[in-house]
């Protein structure tokens, strides 16, 4: 077998260190040169990667020792191994095309003879495997490491990926790089995943554990109330319906004289409306006139509906048979019960939630104080509405945005405009922002390249973080606390402003304000277009979802999804959610889904 001559590296690490992501990483960079690639990972459970009731799947299930799966684009072989045996790197190997292959990574196996790279991070507080194994050739840490003398072992800087992939091409397959012209001396957005960002799923919980919910509760008149979060739960005071009355128009008879057989006619004792009871006991062998709404006189308990009736020429009703008892009656009671608890604490009040209330008589509740919300834009190239445009300068959509995204949670909201990348100017607006609000939201100002000051700035004000997030568009973020108010210093893209807002401040703002059971819906639909995508981040496309013809949904795409595009925003009712371990999915995939106008 003769790819065992060729090039091969392993990637070892402790469990958690980081393996998958730098092999990601390393694939586009070492195929950006030309090289053709094959990995291998050792698993230690057991691997299933075939579907039940996939035709492969019932012919592996049936018996067979191999399947193969054969397409245009793809091949799979899967082999039954019936004697169980621990898993050799040499088995592995053999199932290389090495016809089509230039360079081999291997994720595991650490016990196997081949030249490996060592992942080590100093603050998981795991050992190095180096140097008690001598084939560890490197050391990608992301700090420096202080290595007693005299070892000497190349020290790679786990943060730049480019320049493990440089090590490999020179140390591994032999390639002089000196004449290489793709230059990447940091990690960027346009990389797969960096080392150091953090997961959608890490920064919400980071920011969450951060956030204590305002506690402060105000009464509130019911109109006033719509769209802030209950601060203790509902009881209802009274029956509702408060008796039991007519579900529809027609007459209200005793069950006991229903026909069974044939048709009955009854005499016409009375009239009840809504409002106005009958107030005497129906007589036997009779029917009352009734109204949906009015209570039900003594003496009934049915509701024949008077599209099933019809009146003779003597006043009286004709009733056929098919009719049950009961039928067509609101009991008291059974839509709540006084004493039960109508809506709970933590609560959104939506407008049926009003309604809800007023039903009981209900004038006012007690809600928590809503959270205030100042933000403001940064960047010398922005301009307010109104003003002239000069060359090199655009309007501030931002504020916009974020005003109508924070008007929309019903949050007290604070626009101190746009503010111009002046050191002065800047920390004045930072103080007056975090005097007078809850929560401070800037624009622009926190990706690679922004002024220095505004970092100095707001390290003297409080506590922040700059952290990169491994979501697209909106990879930078800022948070922290100015004082005792909690920041969010967002993207200056207006579509990584509106993702950022959404997935990661939305959800801070709402526990802020109390609300408890907050969740986004997520539902499935069939993408109708090929979608492109590296594995390292969670992207968020901008698509329409509709109906289709045998009511399932399918979804596209807006178009280009260019992160300063915000007409593929303005048009589109949901985002595709690709999750970061997916690679692309063809035409007719089921993608999730999250709807953003219902």
């Amino acid at each position: 077998m003769s790819s065992n001559s060729l090039p091969i590296v392993g990637i070892c690490a402790w469990s958690g260190t980081g393996k998958t992501t730098l092999i990601t990483e390393l694939i586009p960079l070492l195929r950006a040169q030309g090289l053709r690639l094959a990995v291998i990972k050792h698993a230690h459970h057991q691997i299933e990667l075939d579907q039940p009731g996939k035709d492969t799947f019932r012919f592996r299930t049936a018996g067979a020792e191999q399947v193969i799966l054969a397409s245009a684009q793809s091949r799979a072989v899967m082999f039954e191994q019936r004697e169980v045996a621990e898993a050799s790197l040499t088995a592995a190997l053999e199932l290389v095309n090495d016809q089509q292959i230039d360079l081999i990574l291997v994720e595991g196996f650490k016990h196997e003879t081949l030249p490996k790279i060592e992942i080590h991070r100093p603050s998981l507080g795991h050992p190095l495997l180096f140097p008690h194994d001598s084939q560890i050739i490197a050391l990608a840490s992301d700090l420096p490491l202080d290595l007693p003398s005299p070892v000497r072992v190349t020290q790679l800087d786990l943060k730049q990926p480019s320049l493990i992939a440089q090590f490999i091409l020179e140390r591994i397959v032999g390639r002089n790089t000196q004449n290489m012209t793709e230059l990447r001396t940091t990690p960027s957005c346009a990389d797969a995943r960096e080392p150091s960002s953090l997961t959608l799923h890490e920064a919400q919980t980071r920011i969450l554990a951060a956030i204590t919910p305002i506690k402060t509760v105000i009464k509130q008149s019911l109109r006033l109330a719509l769209g802030q979060v209950l601060a203790e739960a509902v009881i209802s005071p009274l029956d509702v319906p408060a008796h039991t009355n007519a579900a529809m128009d027609g007459y209200a008879v005793a069950a006991a004289d229903l026909p069974l057989n044939a048709l009955k006619t009854l005499p016409i004792a009375g009239t009840a409306f809504a409002g106005h009871a009958f107030a005497a006991t129906c007589p036997p062998s009779a029917c009352i006139r009734i109204m949906t709404g009015a209570p039900m006189p003594a003496g009934t308990d049915t509701v024949v509906m008077q599209e099933h009736t019809e009146t003779t020429a003597e006043g009286w009703v004709r009733i056929g048979t098919g009719h049950q008892f009961g039928q067509n009656v609101r009991r008291q009671g059974e839509d709540i019960t006084q004493g039960q608890t109508v809506l709970t604490a933590g609560r959104r009040l939506s407008p049926a939630d009003l309604g809800l209330l007023a039903s009981l008589g209900i004038a006012e509740v007690k809600v928590y104080r809503a959270p205030r919300v100042a933000f403001f834009s940064t960047g010398d190239e922005l301009r307010s509405i109104g003003e002239p445009l000069e060359a090199g300068c655009v309007y501030d959509s931002n504020r916009y945005t974020l005003f109508g995204m924070l008007k929309n949670l019903g949050l007290d909201v604070v626009d101190l405009g746009v503010v111009a990348d002046q050191p002065a100017a800047l920390q004045a607006a930072f103080k007056m922002a975090a005097d007078s609000a809850d929560v401070v939201i800037t624009s622009g100002g926190v990706s690679v390249g922004e002024a220095d000051y505004t970092k100095t700035i707001l390290d003297q004000l409080g506590e922040i973080s700059f952290w990169k997030i491994a979501i697209k568009p909106g990879r930078p973020l800022a948070f922290g606390q100015l004082g005792e108010t909690l920041f969010f210093g967002l993207p200056g893209n207006p579509v990584a402003v509106m993702v950022t807002f959404q997935q990661i401040v939305q959800p801070a703002l709402l526990y802020l304000a109390g609300e408890t059971a907050y969740q986004p819906l997520v539902i499935p639909a069939r993408t109708t277009q090929r979608l492109k995508k590296k594995p390292g981040r969670t992207e968020f496309l901008r698509a329409i979802y509709e109906p289709a013809p045998d009511g399932s949904l399918t979804v596209h795409t807006t178009g280009a999804q260019g992160s300063g595009i915000l007409m593929s925003m303005s048009r589109a009712n949901c985002y595709i959610i690709l999750d970061e371990d997916n690679a692309g999915v063809e035409a007719g995939a089921w993608v999730k889904v999250q709807p953003f106008r219902l």
